[in-house]
């Protein structure tokens, strides 16, 4: 006599479907991850701050990239473009926008590494701030509005052939201010 359920029978039923379904997951996941020429990027931001003196509250930060770049999968060494971007807070008209970029070309063989290091890229604005005029009792202070480019994020793309083999962003949306698809 057969002493199962039907709840254990559906729990079984639905235990193998579940795991065919992860292992058809894991089969996809691989097979994207050894496509050819994908690249994997590791970005350290690096920054320098001048702090502001007196009564100039004006700001620079200077801002650099160290990029690692590594191959997954790579038929043939090959030269590795690899296009960056600052973005900063425009405080004038409060929107993100490009403030500078350039490339790097790296050479790269199958299971190492080549590094790379941008420029330095400097960050100039002067926050929101009061000044006071007059003196004594009758004194006033005057709000001065933020003025000047902020940081914001960086971007870092990988091009193996002309063709995207990866990419990194300190933040998501700047996938989209860089070009990418999303």
């Amino acid at each position: 006599m057969n002493t199962r359920t039907t709840s254990t029978r559906s729990r079984r039923i639905s235990f193998r479907r579940i795991s065919a379904q992860i292992i058809c997951l894991l089969l996809t996941t691989t097979g994207s991850a050894l496509a050819d020429n994908s690249i994997k990027l590791q970005v350290a931001a690096k920054s320098e701050h001048n702090d502001p003196k007196g009564n100039n509250p004006q700001e620079v930060q200077s801002r650099w990239l160290e990029i690692s770049v590594t191959a997954f999968h790579l038929e043939k060494p090959a030269a590795v473009r690899l296009e960056w971007a600052f973005f900063g807070d425009n405080l004038d008209s409060n929107k993100v926008v490009k403030h500078e970029g350039g490339t790097e070309t790296v050479e790269l063989v199958q299971s190492k590494e080549a590094d790379a290091k941008t420029k330095l890229v400097n960050f100039t604005f002067t926050p929101r701030h009061s000044v006071r005029t007059g003196s004594g009792k009758r004194s006033l202070s005057k709000v001065i509005e933020a003025t000047g480019v902020r940081y914001h994020a960086w971007g870092v793309r990988a091009f193996v052939d002309g063709k995207l083999a990866g990419e990194a962003y300190s933040a998501p949306s700047i996938k989209k201010l860089m070009g990418g698809t999303d």
